[in-house]
């Protein structure tokens, strides 16, 4: 076997500085993994790059024999390492591009009505009692998560905003909308959930997070208190 000086040992530099700054070669070396008499891992990835060039698209597509003429050193157990890393990179992308289709841009008071009707559905219809939700967003306005801060009358002692902000603040979010329901079925908002939502816009204010909007929800109804006359909330 054929060792790489240190300094160009992929597995090191990969360590060291994360696989995305490696060459292609590189991660090619570290899924041949052993060398032979006279050749590198690191040579026979450079052997293949170069081969495959502009179109390593196709290397998925290279047989075991067409590998092993190109470059001897990748043999039966290389080249199933190397295909089975090709499949695992397609289909962590795979993924990702299916996560990127359900992400949900909250742009306006609308979005945030549909959302929270799809989302906290059940909660609208079922729930006997009343919750307190937070959902968190990033500096695009997509979703993160949504978290259950209380369940029971909700009042200014339940809600604080310290529960309120934590997981936002654990979320790294930029803003959030607060989410609540009125088991009687009427999505008016009342006087103390004006109340609650600009104290808690007014503690927001001093974490730098956005209280984007208050939806409540109550059976097929669902209100937005940004667009709730007198609330007045900043955008």
């Amino acid at each position: 076997m054929t060792r790489s000086p240190v300094e160009e040992r992929p597995r090191e530099r990969l360590l060291r500085l994360g696989a995305a700054n490696l060459r292609t070669a590189e991660l090619l070396a570290i899924l041949i993994r052993t060398g032979r008499k006279g050749i590198t891992t690191l040579q026979a990835g450079e052997k293949i790059t170069t081969e495959f060039n502009d179109r390593l698209d196709q290397l998925k597509d290279a047989g075991r024999g067409e590998l092993a003429c190109l470059c001897p050193v990748v043999r039966e157990t290389a080249y199933c390492q190397i295909m089975a890393g090709i499949e695992l990179g397609r289909r962590v992308a795979a993924a990702a591009a299916e996560n990127a289709e359900r992400v949900v841009t909250i742009r306006g008071s609308q979005d945030a009505i549909n959302y929270c009707r799809r989302r906290f559905q059940r909660l609208a219809v079922d729930a006997r009692q009343e919750e307190f939700h937070v959902v968190t967003l990033d500096t695009k306005n997509h979703v993160l998560n949504d978290h259950l801060i209380s369940r029971g009358l909700l009042d200014q002692t339940v809600v604080h905003p310290r529960e309120v902000f934590r997981p936002a603040i654990k979320d790294a979010a930029k803003s959030v909308i607060l989410v609540h329901n009125h088991p009687s079925g009427d999505a008016t908002p009342s006087d103390k959930d004006l109340a609650l939502t600009r104290r808690l816009e007014d503690a927001g204010k001093l974490l730098d997070i956005q209280v984007l909007d208050h939806i409540v929800v109550a059976a097929t109804e669902a209100t937005s208190l940004r667009e709730y006359q007198g609330l007045g909330l900043e955008v």
